[in-house]
């Protein structure tokens, strides 16, 4: 992500269906969007990542060192909702993350949100915990490097 695709970001921040599930489910005002951005640009623990189609963002995948292990978000325009952008940004993300080194994962999500946990649990993630309500830790560990196709 750049400076420049701090417009596309405000943008989700300030659509209630995309901030309905994140944090506590407001929308972001456009100065607290822009401090997030100029944090994520500054900070080597956190990495988020724009998706394209047809050089069109339509996506932000998040990915933030924790103690114990990289916690994971992503974001989808609701302008393409429905149509497995979801699944292609986590599994483009994690492909990522996996070149990077990074194995062990974590994503906290709303219970209400079916259509994320669904997506997560098909990339390999499980319910773990329950934080407070609502709201379950899923967890993943992926080997630290690709493991190499078998010869025979």
């Amino acid at each position: 992500m750049t400076k420049a695709d701090a417009e596309f970001v405000a943008r989700l921040a300030a659509d209630e269906r995309v901030t309905a599930y994140i944090g506590d489910g407001h929308t972001w005002s456009h100065e607290y969007t822009a401090q997030r951005v100029d944090h994520a640009l500054l900070n080597a623990g956190i990495c988020w990542y724009i998706a394209r189609r047809q050089n069109s963002p339509v996506g932000l995948f998040t990915a933030t060192e924790r103690p114990a292990a990289t916690e994971i978000g992503y974001w989808i325009d609701p302008a393409f909702w429905g149509q497995g952008l979801a699944k292609a940004l986590v599994g483009e993300g994690l492909a990522t993350l996996q070149a990077e080194g990074r194995s062990a994962l974590i994503a906290r999500v709303d219970s209400a949100n079916i259509a994320s946990l669904k997506v997560l649990k098909r990339h390999g993630f499980f319910a773990q915990a329950k934080e407070g309500p609502g709201l379950i830790t899923l967890t993943r560990v992926m080997p630290a490097e690709p493991i190499p196709a078998s010869g025979g």
